[in-house]
């Protein structure tokens, strides 16, 4: 951006967009500019997990243009927005402040960078990789069109304008091969090259690109759009996991093997969480560890496929925790929030980052609302 520019909401929505992309979100999910004006000018962002009172009354007191949050500010759809006490109370007095919304929730967890890489992080693993890889919600596929030489930089840049041809941290994700392409016009016909009623056979390239589900038809809107032929051969093929990089928590080692106890002490020191409970075995010595931020308890078996000797995540259940205990691997429950919260951190440097001096951004990182044993007090057979 050009020094001097103004900031916009759309500006750093787009920030966010390149580290944590927002059409690979879960098809549930409910993310992007959700609350605002996206051409309204920001030199101010509060950064926090929810729209909780706690944040709305730092809003009052020192008021920002943006709040960027990791969960839906607007989740479900609402039938109305009022005051009252319910889902959209915070919509109604962001409105009435003035402050716009972003919210970055499963594209933030899915992303190479996400919310469980930046637990790891603070845990100090190493060889991180995905424990469940790709997007397994985001219907990813593969795009393919047919094109002419000359056409074949517009198709790309309008399908990665549209959000596709995006792989991980990598932009503009293409492969392409030439060939022979070949047609036969009829009667009410108008091709680009040749005469209807004539075979014509031109030099073409395989294009391929790929596109989460949620903007596979804004791809393919955006690539007709540009394209030169009357009508173009594009394929559509469905893609199994690991398409779009990034995935579904992370496993990696500890600098060293560490019995039960001092591991989790490491994890009361890196995530600071307002209680530990652990399901499972208790003599255990660690060096692998699984993590899924928020709640991931139903991941536990995927954690012990990839080998690991402690799974750490939040919202475990009773009988989750009753089947981690007769298990050989430990699981624990760090509540849903002291995962997640790691993210808010890298959600701001990110905007800092893109505009130095422009935009001002500051974290909130809240407590867990309910608390239980303290983190620091841990009693044997604990359980979730």
């Amino acid at each position: 951006m050009r020094r001097g520019a103004v900031v916009t909401v759309k500006d750093v929505w787009r920030a966010l967009d390149e580290r944590f992309p927002f059409a690979h979100c879960a098809d549930w999910d409910n993310v992007g500019i959700l609350l605002g004006d996206p051409a309204a000018p920001v030199r101010s962002v509060l950064v926090a997990l929810d729209a909780t009172p706690a944040v709305l009354a730092r809003l009052r007191r020192r008021p920002a243009e943006l709040l960027v949050t990791h969960h839906p500010v607007v989740f479900t759809p609402l039938k109305s927005v009022r005051p009252d006490p319910g889902p959209s109370a915070a919509a109604f007095s962001l409105l009435r402040m003035g402050v716009a919304a972003i919210s970055a929730h499963t594209n933030a967890d899915a992303a190479p960078r996400g919310v469980s890489h930046a637990m790891a992080r603070r845990l100090r693993l190493r060889g991180v990789r995905p424990l469940i890889p790709g997007e397994p919600s985001s219907g990813a596929c593969k795009v393919v069109v047919f094109v002419p030489p000359s056409h074949a930089e517009s198709v790309l840049d309008a399908a990665a304008e549209a959000g596709g041809a995006r792989i991980g941290e990598y932009s503009r994700c293409s492969f392409r091969s030439p060939g022979t392409g070949t047609f036969l016009g009829g009667p009410g016909s108008s091709p680009r090259a040749g005469k209807p009623g004539k075979e014509e056979r031109v030099q073409e390239f395989r294009l391929e690109t790929v596109a989460p589900g949620s903007r596979v038809q804004a791809v393919l809107r955006a690539v007709r759009k540009v394209h030169p032929y009357e009508e173009p051969a594009i394929d559509v093929v469905p893609l199994r996991e690991g398409a779009l990089g990034g995935g579904i928590g992370i496993v990696g080692l500890l600098p060293e093997p560490l019995p039960l106890d001092r591991a989790l002490d490491a994890v009361r020191r890196a995530f600071r969480p307002s209680w530990i409970h652990v399901a499972g075995p208790r003599r255990k010595t660690v060096r692998r560890v699984a993590i899924v931020g928020g709640s991931g308890a139903e991941f536990a078996s995927a954690a012990r496929e990839a080998g690991a000797d402690l799974y750490i995540t939040g919202d475990v259940k009773y009988h989750q925790a009753l089947e981690a205990a007769a298990g050989d691997m430990p699981v624990a429950d760090i509540g849903h929030a002291s995962g997640e919260r790691w993210i808010l951190p890298e959600f701001r440097r990110v905007i800092t980052a893109r505009f130095p001096g422009a935009v001002t951004a500051h974290v909130i990182m809240e407590e867990e609302p309910l608390r239980a044993t303290p983190a620091g007090r841990r009693r044997g057979g604990e359980k979730p």
